[in-house]
């Protein structure tokens, strides 16, 4: 017998919500007032958090809330939902694969930063995942 993957509860989609939309809103709060205040880009520094939260913290809270989202249960979870996720995951999979080889192939030095990847693959998984449910739904 094959196990099955445990999914957390179905209120975890808004837990994990909540920390990549407040991520976002101090990303954006940050960005704007930088660009107002004339800092040069690629400032890492957020002036109105305190000195223990760096900007990489941020992004590992937004980082597990998308996880959180991800893998969350849905209200109604049958074996359908559970293969149009199943499928999700291996488009997503293969997609990044083929993007990276085509990449290298193009441009033999790129490089990408790994956290740049992980958040394309979760953003780009919780996409294919909502337009595989609502065609087929």
């Amino acid at each position: 017998m094959i196990a099955r993957f445990q999914f957390l509860p179905y209120y975890f989609k808004y837990i994990g919500l909540t920390f990549f939309i407040g991520y976002f809103i101090m990303e954006f709060y940050a960005g704007f007032t930088d660009g107002y205040s004339g800092k040069p880009p690629g400032s890492t520094d957020i002036d109105f958090l305190p000195n223990f939260i760096s900007q990489e913290v941020l992004e590992i809270i937004a980082y597990c809330g998308l996880l959180m989202y991800a893998f969350a249960r849905d209200k109604i979870f049958d074996e359908f939902i559970y293969k149009i996720r199943l499928e999700s995951v291996y488009l997503v999979f293969f997609g990044s694969l083929i993007f990276i080889l085509g990449r290298k192939v193009i441009q033999g030095d790129w490089e990408m930063s790994a956290s740049y990847l992980f958040e394309a693959q979760i953003l780009l998984y919780l996409l294919i995942n909502k337009i595989r449910k609502s065609v087929n739904i």
